[in-house]
């Protein structure tokens, strides 16, 4: 086997980390064609992965590995994510991904979070060996345009800031919360008798559903009332999970579980 000489860079170019993450993740379960402007666009403008806080691993200067990183400090505190993990084909098994991990963790503040793909068993066991552990499942659906008799109306966004997220019964993902990320959101009031919610949309992308558990599947019949949707539900909002099943949505057949590790103010 080779020698290579691997060295760490953290707040490397640009062009190295999506080099490297292109790389890493050529061979993944989900295929990722995109040039370097969608790059930048999509993993560290929308989901505020920040260059300063990620790593790019070397071999003989060749980037080879990567892990993405952002911070963010919501009311529970200080939340640093682990936004994307990979190591290109023939770098494998050389330790580098593990020290990408100990280098998050080292500088990461309050809680660690991250995705893995259900059935990534490599990465699950490796962050189960880190000490993260799972807490929840996230699945997506797609859904057809569906009938509702809500009356739908769009309000202040300020109104998510001010009441939604702070009287909220649940914590969304990081991609889909609006205080993690930089994203186009525009919410809606949904109101029908005595029944009253709210609807966080990204042009066909819900983001987030606010109200009862009770009015799950009228919420979701509102969503879905102007145009097919693209939504996220995650497995500890069981009522919103059965409400999308009892409504013929379409399960994806990638879903992901959430890990978290809890740490100080500074790893």
């Amino acid at each position: 086997m080779t020698a290579h000489h691997i060295t760490y860079r953290q707040n490397p170019p640009l062009h190295d980390l999506y080099i490297a993450f292109m790389d890493g993740f050529s061979d993944y379960m989900i295929r990722f064609e995109m040039d370097e402007a969608t790059f930048e666009s999509v993993f560290l403008v929308r989901d505020q992965n920040q260059p300063s806080r990620s790593i790019v691993a070397y071999a003989d200067d060749r980037p080879v590995g990567v892990l993405l990183s952002g911070i963010a400090r919501l009311e529970t505190g200080w939340v640093t994510r682990c936004g994307g993990l990979a190591v290109a084909p023939g770098y494998r098994q050389l330790g580098i991904a593990q020290e990408l991990m100990r280098r998050f963790d080292e500088q990461a503040q309050g809680t660690r979070l991250l995705e893995v793909i259900q059935g990534n068993d490599a990465a699950l066991g490796l962050y189960e060996r880190l000490g993260y552990e799972v807490v929840r499942e996230i699945v997506y659906y797609q859904a057809a345009v569906t009938a509702s008799s809500a009356t739908i109306e769009e309000v202040s966004i300020s109104e998510l800031f001010d009441h939604h997220y702070p009287s909220g019964a649940h914590r969304p993902i990081w991609q889909r919360d609006v205080r993690t990320t930089q994203q186009q959101a525009t919410l809606f009031r949904v109101t029908e008798g005595e029944r009253e919610g709210a609807l966080l949309f990204r042009d066909a992308v819900l983001l987030d559903v606010f109200g009862r558990d009770e009015d799950a599947v009228w919420l979701l019949q509102a969503a879905a009332s102007k145009q097919p949707v693209h939504l996220t539900l995650t497995s500890d909002r069981a009522a919103f999970v059965s409400a999308a099943e009892t409504l013929g949505f379409v399960k994806d057949a990638i879903a992901q579980y959430e890990m978290m590790k809890q740490g100080g103010e500074r790893g």
